[in-house]
């Protein structure tokens, strides 16, 4: 009887393991995660718009028709008033919250938040992560009846705390 070769039959995975990395590279290079999802409250009906877009993750404003929310966080009660020219009603903020262009409450808000961010920063550089920079951006979600006074207001507070960047929160529709 003759005696048969042993042959080697382990299984060489070294090629096939480069490969699944290289694979694995590329799915990780080229999955975005930029999805946010902005859930708006029932008592506010955002703008159609045809921007495309996708928002960017920032600190975020809502101004409903009787509120103003920072960071999940509830600032202000707006005041209703009758505006004869248009015969609807209109929400504005309070005389009494105002310093001239200054709404102190939304202001603090404001700096408290740049203050949380940038600590946040110094955190995340200490911990060798340098994309966790501070940029000024806010994400405002506006009642499409609140008028643009109201809006700009809330904007001016927001530059002086050091936010630059806006994005407002839209529903994508309307026509190109």
């Amino acid at each position: 009887m003759a005696k048969r070769k042993e042959v080697d039959t382990e299984l060489n995975i070294t090629s096939m393991m480069d490969m699944m990395t290289i694979i694995l590279v590329f799915l990780l290079k080229s999955f975005s995660a930029t999805e946010i999802t902005v859930k708006p409250s029932e008592n506010m009906q955002l703008p159609l718009s045809t921007a495309r877009v996708d928002p960017s993750v920032a600190i975020s404003v809502v101004v409903q028709k009787d509120i103003i929310v920072v960071d999940n966080a509830k600032i202000l009660d707006l005041e209703a008033y009758m505006d004869p020219n248009l015969n609807q009603q209109i929400f504005k903020i309070p005389d009494s919250e105002k310093q001239g262009n200054v709404i102190p409450r939304l202001y603090e808000a404001f700096t408290a938040a740049t203050e949380k961010a940038k600590k946040l920063q110094e955190l995340a550089e200490d911990g060798g992560r340098e994309d966790m920079k501070f940029n000024g951006q806010v994400l405002l979600q506006i009642d499409r009846d609140i008028p643009f006074a109201l809006v700009r207001d809330v904007m001016f507070n927001a530059g002086q705390a050091q936010f630059a960047e806006f994005e407002f929160v839209v529903i994508k529709g309307g026509s190109d």
